[in-house]
């Protein structure tokens, strides 16, 4: 029995010792999960940025000028900005419908004539 009272009389420092390390590891654990959070939340903020470059948003703001303003942005926030770039049509250009001069169509026809007769009640019946 000597020995068994040996044993147990260390238990109590082995957890003691086991608590602090746990506790210890428990620190380390969410000094973790923040700094993946901090990683994470830049990320989505440099990628927003990126998005906003390519289609020409703010165009007088810098990448650098747009990530640190998507920075202040709240994280509940960042999810409407995002939605909202990828509605934006940014700098996308569609073109314009312009008529040449002496622009004839098939048949000889002016675009002016047509219009006239398209309009003229002899195009209805």
């Amino acid at each position: 029995m000597d020995e068994m009272d040996k044993i147990a009389g260390e238990v109590p420092g082995i957890m003691l010792a086991s608590a602090q390390q746990l506790q210890k590891l428990a620190s380390t654990n969410l000094e973790l999960i923040k700094r993946a959070e901090s990683a994470e939340a830049e990320n989505r903020v440099m990628k927003l940025a990126r998005r906003m470059e390519v289609r020409g948003l703010q165009p007088s703001l810098t990448y650098e000028e747009k990530v640190a303003q998507l920075s202040e942005v709240h994280e509940s926030k960042l999810a409407t900005m995002e939605q909202a770039v990828e509605l934006a049509a940014g700098g996308v250009r569609l073109g314009k419908v312009a008529e040449a001069p002496d622009t004839k169509l098939v048949g000889g026809t002016s675009p002016d004539e047509l219009e006239d007769f398209i309009n003229s009640q002899s195009a209805l019946g």
